[in-house]
């Protein structure tokens, strides 16, 4: 285990920030973004701060943004937010991104085929705005760490990572584990209860099992604490095998038949 603390309770209020992980220099927050009410798709906004610099992983969109800004204002002032992650440019993800560049100078860290479409979330020289990261792969320097990006391609999006902060061992996977939850939660208690509906859910949107076996095959070889997807909840130590055994036996999109 990192040195630091973990709060990875199952009991959290999914409504609210959560300071998941804190070592004094470096800490994770997740950002109180489900729960609004309005039936919409819950996503899951996080901030990793290391030496008062931020990387804030999957914004959210529009209606978020209130909620998402005045969170992080209570670890770190929005001026010091250094990178925004965007895994692709679906609204749930990024839908934010052009007010986010109204309060801030951060550079947006996106896999190089995202590059051409930030014009039409209203940028002009997008080179001196973007973080264009190549199929293998890279990583970013945030304080003192080094944040990598993993390749997760075609889950769902043809250029998609995975984002693993070594610190905290936290591995941040997009759409990868996601779920549609009846409630707020942030942290499953019994992940084997939500398998059913994460299956049908990774059948129609993930295109190829050989990718998701792919990339299972290379998580395996990381340590990792717990999994934090987009969607659904955190995945823990103690539930990652059998999350991981469950994806590659997944028969998904033109697998399925």
């Amino acid at each position: 285990m990192a040195d630091g603390i973990y709060n990875l309770d199952p009991s959290l209020d999914a409504t609210k920030d959560q300071l998941l992980f804190d070592n004094g220099e470096h800490r994770v927050v997740y950002l109180g973004t489900q729960g609004s009410g309005r039936g919409d798709v819950e996503v899951n906004s996080y901030l990793i701060i290391d030496s008062g610099k931020g990387l804030l992983v999957d914004p959210g969109g529009y209606n978020v943004f209130p909620k998402v800004i005045a969170n992080i204002s209570k670890y770190i002032h929005p001026s010091n937010v250094q990178y925004i992650y965007m895994c692709h440019q679906d609204p749930d993800v990024a839908g934010s991104i052009p007010i986010w560049r109204k309060m801030t100078k951060a550079k947006l860290v996106v896999h190089w085929l995202w590059v051409r479409f930030l014009p039409h979330f209203g940028f002009e020289e997008v080179e001196s705005v973007a973080i264009a990261l190549p199929d293998e792969g890279d990583s970013i320097r945030l304080g003192s760490c080094s944040i990598q990006f993993i390749p997760a391609h075609y889950l769902h999006s043809p250029g998609h990572f995975s984002v693993y902060d070594p610190v905290s061992r936290f591995l941040f996977t997009g759409d990868i584990g996601i779920n549609m939850l009846e409630r707020p939660q942030i942290v499953y208690d019994n992940l084997e209860a939500h398998l059913s509906n994460m299956r049908t859910l990774h059948e129609r949107l993930m295109p190829s099992s050989k990718a998701l076996v792919k990339w299972v095959q290379r998580v395996r070889r990381m340590e990792i604490e717990a999994i934090l997807p987009q969607h659904g909840a955190i995945v823990t130590k103690d539930q990652i095998n059998r999350f991981l055994s469950f994806l590659e036996g997944l028969r998904c999109g033109v697998d399925k038949e």
